[in-house]
């Protein structure tokens, strides 16, 4: 199957005929009626249903023109990436939800120092990311612990406490910091990557929190937050986006994560990916 015979498949489909789609093509009918042939021929099956005022696609030619779009675009997608290839360097970084606000102005200051440099970015938690800089899908990541650093080489940006999210009439009005003590008898909501390192710190003092909700969004918590419905655990870094919320730190070191940049263990940074380091280091100090 070539990417030509696509392109007339879809000029047929969207014209309804093979006649006004050679037109549209600028070749005659014989050769186009050829390609859409062979085409069938390959896959075995019959795409258009000749009718007396055209054609029309069947089942097997209504999925093809589905499936044929998305990677069409893609080709496209892959020639532009290429034609840039020695105008534009790429660098491919992941970000996880949690440390966006924390890498930012990283990323600006790098920006501002590599404005030939375009970005490919991959959102997702850190595990996803960790995979993907692994498989060599991205060059560098920005992850939060708890985490496994034996397969990467990294540099720790900073460190901060979890706070405790809620609606102004949840939790105990009390100055300064929480502890988990106060925390007992709340329903609380948890985002899933934290879970561990949370109930840890319950069960090391001997108490069993009030578990409402165990969840994969930390910002699909915050608006279950907003409803008064339980008080969310998040890092600290996540409270420019608790708007309208209460927000008071934890006390307890143990529940403390810190946030990385990593990559590859073993691997020669590029000049690139060491200006990248470079500037997160600069821009937290």
């Amino acid at each position: 199957m070539e990417l030509r015979q696509l392109e007339y498949f879809r000029v047929i489909a969207e014209t309804e005929s093979i006649h006004e789609a050679a037109r549209r093509l600028n070749m005659s009918q014989p050769p186009l009626s050829y390609q859409l042939k062979q085409l069938e021929t390959e896959l075995n099956v019959i795409l258009f249903e000749r009718t007396r005022q055209g054609v029309r696609l069947t089942e097997a030619g209504k999925l093809l023109y589905d499936r044929s779009a998305s990677l069409l675009e893609y080709v496209k997608s892959t020639e532009l990436e290429v034609a840039k290839v020695g105008k534009k360097r790429v660098l491919r970084l992941g970000i996880t939800p949690t440390t966006v606000a924390t890498i930012m102005p990283c990323v600006s200051l790098f920006s501002r120092r590599n404005p030939d440099v375009n970005f490919e970015v991959h959102d997702g938690i850190t595990y996803t990311l960790y995979r993907y800089l692994m498989d060599g899908i991205i060059d560098i990541s920005i992850a939060r612990t708890p985490l496994r650093l034996d397969d990467v080489d990294y540099k720790i940006l900073s460190s901060e406490p979890m706070i405790a999210v809620s609606s102004k009439d949840m939790l105990p009005e009390k100055n300064g910091a929480l502890k988990l003590s106060d925390l007992l008898n709340i329903p609380l909501i948890i985002y899933r990557r934290y879970e561990a390192l949370i109930m840890d710190a319950f069960h090391s003092r001997g108490m069993e929190p009030d578990l409402f909700c165990v969840c994969d969004d930390p910002r699909g918590a915050m608006l279950w937050a907003k409803e008064g419905l339980a008080t969310a655990i998040f890092p600290q870094s996540m409270s420019s986006l608790c708007q309208g919320l209460r927000i008071q730190p934890l006390a307890e070191s143990d529940l403390e994560t810190q946030i990385a940049v990593i990559w590859k263990k073993g691997r020669k940074l590029s000049p690139l990916l060491q200006d990248f380091v470079d500037a997160c280091m600069e821009s937290i100090l």
